[in-house]
């Protein structure tokens, strides 16, 4: 029963009671380090440790202690507690510990009345139900989950646990570092030309960049691993070397060795073992359900399934099995609280923790060994973090799994959760060992940690440079090289480097003081040493005899299950750091066994054990391990069922689409195929074979374009292929340029074209059941009269080049068959081999502006490295002023700075703020469902204010609670709720000039990609400020915004690059979007989260950054949630909530948070503050939003708020605020908006054109497509002559095919470009920037220098090689002219549909395909104007047909009419003109090109001015304020 975790799953489980029978019955076998027996040896018993604490799973409640003797303190207050208290507490410890599967250890220590209330359930309604009721996973899961997993472990196989070593990993990468800064629409083309010589004459500099300098370490199973450093210190590279994501190529260096067990990573299928997540890469398929994600993610991963159970397996899971449960998927939804959630889409419907919690149930439901994860929770509570973390512990522990894991944000809750610390500085590693070994460690070193301080900041303080504040008296502060030197000498380093370089595979276990455990000194066998005459000598420390108490030898606080005969290779007593036996030679070995052994008889708990044994391969291993090395978990037949199965799920979800396509194609064919009157001969087999020609077009075409999205890096890419297809398969289609008219060095394509041998197949079904011969037409039809002998189908197949497959009816059908697998397996080669990451598209670099320059002279190389060294040093412990920064500057460059701000401030040149007082009364605001018809109430009789120069902190509730009210406070009320109560600033109510004097950074940060940093605070200063305030102190002002906050750096770096919110830019993200509100000069700035999803350095940066935004005369509210006491102190006022909206305090915070802990201490019953807490824990907890401990509270704190003298000094305070707003006059103008119309125009207008300069993707890349059409079109259009109907018919065609093109394709693109930019408009709108009709005629008029150049390439280099519309410059100038004025239209027609559609994909995918299709069936080329019957309407309101009549005018026309004898007018060769053939059968009128030209431009401003009117009237184009 007690041998290695590998042979049986037992093993990983706590003893139960019959587990202990089992002990004293049989003897356990030894261990593999040698032969062991525990009689006749002296056995020392570990200490019961009194305040041994267990971590609830579910419900979080507080810890529970496990010893038989309670502290006086606890023991007196059980003792003198009310009735209902000791049962609440009864309770409250009995759910705890029975989920720690200890129900009927602890049911022993009940009444009989609580044994018979402990087998039953509460259900939703109050009302116990005892087990038998229960049905499905609700019985299995009476006993709490980790009961319930280790009754699993008993019965399934196990995972095959991996010991995880690597030594010396060293990555560096190439970088290059571009000189011209980022790419522009003008140096892409400028680079055409001279390109090719910059690169001969210019070297590219480039940079190799040291991520990690030399990692070693190893992952045990069973543990938990924090890899905790700064951004840059190589974390994410760590875990992605670790899973094998990263491999050596000539522009990185990767060195070092990564051992699985007894294996290299290279040897094996790590992606069968390894799970690796990245919170940047938390996507799931929207139009899938919560469970249905897991029931895929099951079928991938998991081999277990219900029917491949055993009987023993079904017999345990029968009660779930009966009701149709999966229980490894029941179990998953319970334990991660998704089973509210599980039939919601995981796209819109849930929220970003839920979505994160799925991405960790669908790792939960595989089979893996070693779980890795980057960041997966960036931007969640640290609740919620806490739920997970705990939530993969338990899962580790039973499973024997390990996880490795970085997280930004940590509190001490979390923290206290791992096992081990890998600590990364600058690539290297600054501590490895066990968590509770990080603090002591670093204290030695001269840095101690205040009791209020949480572990992660402290140890991440000392990496970033920031350890002085920690300094004791008399130590020496060390650098990042002295504290590396530090760790490679210690013991911690030595006892890694045994383990991770070994060449034996040992287990590592770490046990936290388990009663009755007996360690003796023994001495081994297999380590001993050939050459040493000595006599063995009892060298070390064993486990000699388990603990006989239910619940230890394994248990969820100890990584793995301690058999005899483990080694003790450390020991820590009394509290203290970790003492290493195993290293060095065997007399120090001996030496430090034998201290240990005997300190161990006087120690005092608590005591912590790190045992060490050989790693066995059991019976059955190399199977299991044969299973684990396979591709996948499901065969191949299997994984393709599966996949059909989701897509199907996917289909039914996308009905609307469906239906709307299926209409699209049903009403396609049966229009054409009956309207037009093709054949239906043979009981209409013609019509089925067209329907499944259609079909395989269709599947074709949809591999295609599958394929271009598995090749393109961004949509603007894809979108480009896509059309250069396109265009290749319609122009080598032959039916619009005759196949014998083609080149000789394009034939080739005709022959390879599926699309072409379709055209060819159904003109076949069609044609041949006319067998009519062609003598009954003489005369009549032209391909009669060259063929009289023949059928008119035949005569018609042959005429028009259309008979390539009399003989192969098969052929078309093989061929689009054989291109479509071609296309589906080049698709999933690209899948396979090609992955796109995020990239930086320019790199930091200064560009001076007049202004700045005037007054920073030649300070700027100075003022760069003191502005960047300001962050690492400006960072005050936890009080407010930033006394460390003051003292270094000392006269320097930021210090002369704030004069300089000073004395223009004084002359007039600076902009002063305006201190305002916020002040709010009796807020309540309630929510409205329209569908219920009822409402809920959000927060109620909320009182304070806020004052310049101080920092409010909103608390508490929930996050919802604290977002209405931020939003309520900003005069931003949401529409779909009631607010009522007294809110003003300076006596100004909300409305235009109150929000003049605001500023509302939101969470979300949605700014212009292509703009600069510089650019778009330059862009807010001039909208936002005072029209009376000139040009020369808006840019004054953002420089010393951009200062202000540390952005000088990258001042001139594009947004764009700086959008992947990971490590350093995330931080710059959050700066620059406070500082778009700071360029508007408010005097009350609101921040929704300013430090959430930031690390402890990132956090520190932006509330100093904070502070000196306050000091500058600044009001500053700002939601939070869960900060530490650090992050709190920087804030003067707090105004915390209850659950229900209340308020519960309003007041001052305090140093160290002192304030706040006094006033809820000095409450009557409320819980009692522990020193070593953490202030903002003790505070929330108390109120039930605690990170583990949530619940009603027992208190009503905001009665008695409302009866504290707290409340009586802000009332008072707040009756001062109102008589001094009295007197006060707002000096704001009421008019909505700051500047004036024609600067918002001007400045939105240049705006989108940087927007499109700089957007080379799509400006570039539409040049350039126009360019290769030009070349396409023209090259197979190569000045073929007048010799037959063919020729005329194919060029005419060229100018059909040209307006097809150029049209539909402008239509498309422009949608997704619009779609990107909508949130920084919603986002500026909600600002009160600019009128939103700038929005969309900015777009309209920068598309056109665009268009006007694209539209000039195609003509100039198609119509030049075809020789179409160029007769004169006149002609060339006119034609370019039409083209351009039709281009315009068709894209404002696009502009139009995404400004009238809710979503732009459906706009593009559906409105505008459709109506351009019946365009181009509607202009007069494949349908004369003659046949056309009941919609001529659609003709004449056709740009397609107004376009094609006036560029086809003007190429062809000629006044036959005027002819003499001597005629220049082209002639066929029967001796009919060209111009007659093409006017009479295209009903071409040349007096109408005038004509057509305004009906045109007429068209243009129409879409245009729809598009303005849509964009302004419907509403969801617009947002309220909110």
């Amino acid at each position: 029963m007690l041998h290695s975790s590998m042979t049986s799953p037992s093993s990983n489980t706590l003893c139960s009671e019959d587990d202990v029978s089992t002990l004293e019955a049989h003897s356990p076998r030894p261990s593999s380090v040698g032969g062991y027996s525990a009689e006749g040896d002296s056995v020392i018993t570990l200490p019961i440790h009194s305040s041994r604490m267990l971590h609830a799973t579910r419900p979080r409640t507080s810890s529970v202690e496990l010893s038989g003797s309670f502290t006086s303190e606890v023991q007196y207050r059980i003792e003198s507690a009310s009735p209902d208290t000791a049962r609440n507490v009864a309770l409250r410890m009995y759910e705890s510990l029975k989920r720690h599967g200890l129900r009927e250890e602890v049911g022993r220590a009940f009444t009989r009345e609580i044994e018979e209330v402990k087998e039953g359930e509460v259900n939703d309604n109050g009302v116990r139900r005892k087990s038998e009721d229960l049905m499905g996973m609700e019985y299995l899961l009476k006993d709490g989950f980790v009961s319930y997993l280790r009754d699993v472990a008993k019965i399934t196989p196990p995972i095959p646990q991996q010991v995880v070593r690597f030594s010396g990993i060293k990555y560096s990468r190439k970088l290059v570092v571009p000189s011209n800064g980022y790419e522009t629409f003008g140096n892409k083309v400028l680079g055409c030309f001279v390109g090719p010589f910059r690169t001969l004459l210019q070297r590219k500099e480039s940079t190799w960049l040291h991520i990690l300098k030399g990692v070693d370490g190893y992952i045990m199973p069973g543990s938990m691993t924090l890899l905790l450093g700064p951004p840059g210190c190589g974390k994410s590279t760590l875990l992605e070397i670790l899973a094998g994501r990263i491999e050596e190529t000539k522009n990185s260096n990767l060195q070092g060795v990564v051992m699985y067990n007894d294996k290299y990573a290279s040897d094996i299928r790590l992606s069968r073992l390894i799970a690796y997540i990245s919170g940047q890469l938390n996507k799931h398929i929207p139009f899938l359900s919560v469970r249905e994600t897991l029931e895929f993610a099951r079928d991938c991963t998991q081999g277990l399934q219900p029917e491949n159970f055993t009987p023993q397996m079904r017999k345990f899971f029968a009660h779930a099995l009966v009701e149709g449960q999966d229980p490894f998927l029941e179990y998953v939804l319970e334990i991660l609280s998704l089973k509210n959630v599980e039939h919601k889409l995981t796209g819109e419907a849930i929220s970003d923790i839920d979505r994160q919690k799925l991405t960790t149930a669908e790792l939960a439901l595989g089979t893996y060994s070693v779980l890795l994860y980057d960041q997966p929770l960036a931007g969640s509570d640290l609740a919620a973090t806490y739920d997970l973390v705990d939530t993969i512990r338990t899962i580790s522990r039973i499973q024997q799994s390990s996880a490795i894991m970085s997280l930004t944000q940590i509190s001490q809750e979390v923290f206290d959760l791992f096992d081990r610390i890998i600590l990364l500085g600058d690539g290297h590693v600054l501590f490895q060992g066990h968590r509770q070994d990080a603090i002591p460690y670093f204290s030695k070193l001269g840095y101690m940690k205040p009791s209020h301080v949480e572990s992660a900041e402290f140890l991440e303080d000392i990496v970033t440079g920031h350890g002085l504040q920690y300094l004791a008296r008399g130590a020496t502060p060390l650098v990042i090289d002295e504290l590396i030197e530090c760790y490679r000498d210690s013991d911690h380093y030595k006892d890694i480097s045994r383990i991770a370089q070994g060449n034996d595979v040992k287990l590592t276990y770490w046990v936290e003081s388990e009663p009755g455990l007996g360690l003796s000194l023994k001495t081994p066998s297999k380590y001993n040493c050939a050459v040493d005459i000595e006599p063995r000598k009892e060298t070390e420390l064993v486990v000699a005899k388990l603990s006989t108490k239910v619940g230890h030898s394994g248990g969820i606080e100890s990584t793995g299950r301690v058999q005899i005969g483990d080694v003790v290779t450390a020991i820590s007593m009394n509290s203290e750091e970790m003492e290493y036996l195993a290293m060095g030679l065997q007399k120090t070995q001996r030496e430090r066994a034998s201290h240990a052994y005997s300190m161990l008889k006087k120690a005092r708990a608590p005591i912590r054990l790190q045992v060490e044994r050989y790693k066995d391969e059991e019976d059955g291993y190399e199977a299991q391990w044969e299973q684990f090395q396979r591709p996948f978990v499901q065969t191949w037949w299997k994984s393709t069922k599966t996949l059909i199965n989701r897509q199907i799920k996917i289909t039914k979800r996308l009905h609307i689409i469906l239906k709307l396509r299926l209409f699209q194609a049903l009403a396609y064919t049966l229009c054409v195929y009956f309207l037009v009157g093709l054949s239906l001969e043979h009981n209409g087999a013609p019509f089925f074979e067209y329907l499944l020609l259609l079909v395989l077009v269709a599947y074709f075409g949809s591999s295609v374009f599958f394929f271009l999205s598995t090749i393109s890096s961004i949509q603007e890419v894809g979108n480009a292929l896509a059309g250069l297809l396109v265009s290749i398969l319609l122009l080598f289609s032959g039916f619009v340029i005759y196949p014998s008219n083609i080149p000789t060095y394009w034939k080739w394509l005709i022959y390879i074209n599926p699309i072409h041998w379709a055209n060819v197949s159904y003109c076949r079904l069609q044609f041949e059941a006319y067998t009519e011969p062609c003598s009954n037409h003489l005369g009549r039809l032209p391909f009669c009269d060259k063929y009289p002998t023949m059928t008119v189908g035949k005569a018609y197949l042959l005429f028009f080049e259309l008979s390539e497959n009399t003989q192969r009816p098969w052929l078309p059908y093989a061929i689009l068959l054989g291109w479509t697998i071609v296309a589906n397996l080049l698709a999933l080669l690209g899948l396979k081999k090609i992955e796109f990451t995020g990239t930086s598209q320019s790199l930091p670099h200064l560009k001076r502006t007049p202004a700045w320059r005037n007054f920073r002279g030649d300070t700027e190389s100075e003022f760069q490295s003191m502005s960047s060294n300001d962050e690492h040093y400006n960072t005050p412990l936890y009080g407010r002023a930033p006394s460390a920064r003051s003292k270094m500057d000392n006269g320097g460059v930021e210090k002369w700075i704030e004069e300089f701000r000073v004395d223009l401030e004084r002359s007039g040149l600076g902009i002063p703020v305006e201190p305002v007082t916020l002040l709010f009364e009796d807020l309540s605001f309630k929510m409205h469902d329209k569908e219920r018809k009822e409402s809920t109430s959000v927060f109620s009789h909320v009182t304070g204010y806020a004052r310049p120069r101080n920092i409010l902190a909103l608390l508490g509730g929930s996050k919802s609670t604290k977002e209405a009210l931020l939003k309520c406070l900003a005069g931003r009320v949401p529409v779909n709720g009631s607010f009522s109560g007294n809110l003003q600033a300076n006596g100004v109510k909300p409305g235009a000039t109150f929000f003049r004097l605001i500023g509302y950074v939101e969470k979300l940060d949605a700014h212009q990609p292509y703009l600069s940093v510089r650019e778009s605070l330059q862009f807010s200063a001039a909208l936002r400020l005072d029209p009376a305030i000139d040009a020369t102190s808006r840019r004054i002002h953002v420089e010393l915004v951009l200062n202000q906050l540390g952005l000088m750096p990258y001042s001139n770096q594009l947004v764009r690059s700086l959008r992947d919110a990971t490590g350093k830019t995330f931080e710059i993200a959050k700066k620059m979007t406070i500082a778009v509100e700071l360029a508007a000069n408010p005097s009350i700035l609101f921040l929704e989260e300013p430090i959430s999803g930031l690390d402890t350095t990132g956090t520190l940066i932006i509330l100093n950054t904070l502070y000196r935004v306050s000091e500058s005369g600044r009001a500053i509210v700002a939601t939070l949630t869960h900060p530490n006491a650090r992050s709190l102190s920087f804030f003067n006022q707090a105004l915390i909530m209850t659950q229900e909206g209340q308020q519960a305090y309003f007041g001052p915070i305090g140093s160290n948070c002192s304030d706040l802990v006094d006033y809820f201490t000095s409450i009557p019953k409320a819980p009692p503050y522990l020193i070593r807490e953490s202030p903002v824990s003790f505070v929330m907890g108390a109120l039930g939003l605690g990170i583990k401990t949530r619940g009603t509270p027992s208190l009503k704190f905001a009665e008695i708020y409302e009866a504290s003298s707290l409340h009586e000094i802000n009332n008072k305070e707040i009756g001062r605020i109102k008589n001094s707003m009295k007197s006060r006059t707002s000096r704001h103008p009421s008019c909505t908006y700051a500047a004036p119309y024609s600067r918002q125009a001007s400045l939105v207008l240049l705006r989108t054109q940087r927007f499109l300069w700089r957007n080379v993707q799509y400006t570039y890349g539409r040049l350039t497509g126009c360019i290769m059409i030009g070349l396409l079109m023209g090259s197979l259009y190569f000045q073929i002559e007048y010799n037959d109907t063919y020729s005329v018919t194919s060029r005419s065609l060229y100018i059909y095919m040209q307006v097809i093109l150029i049209g539909v394709i402008s239509a498309n693109n422009v949608i997704p470009q619009i779609g990107t930019d909508r949130l920084v408009y919603f986002r500026e709108k909600r600002a009160g920037m600019y009128l939103p009709i700038f929005y969309p005629v900015s777009w309209a008029v920068g598309e056109i220098p665009y268009f006007f150049i694209a539209t000039l390439a195609v003509v100039g280099i198609g119509n030049g090689m075809a020789g179409i519309g160029t007769g004169s410059v006149a002609e060339f100038l006119m034609y370019w002219l039409v083209l351009f004025a039709f281009t315009l239209c068709v894209t404002y027609f696009g502009m139009m549909v995404t400004f009238l559609a809710p979503v732009p994909t459906l706009a593009a995918c559906i409105f505008v395909s459709i109506v351009t299709s019946l365009w181009v069936s509607a202009s007069g080329v494949v349908v004369t104007l003659s046949e056309i019957k009941f919609y001529k309407w659609m003709y004449w309101s056709n740009p397609f047909q107004f376009a094609m009549n006036t560029m086809t005018s003007i190429s062809f026309y000629c006044d036959t009419k005027a002819c003499r004898s001597e005629c220049n007018c082209p002639q066929l060769p029967d001796g009919s003109y060209v111009w007659d053939r093409l006017a009479t059968v295209r009903s071409l009128n040349q007096a109408r090109i005038q004509t057509d030209i305004l009906i045109l431009s007429a068209m243009c401003l129409l879409f245009a001015s729809l598009a303005f009117l849509f964009f302004v009237v419907l509403k969801h184009n617009s947002t309220t304020r909110v």
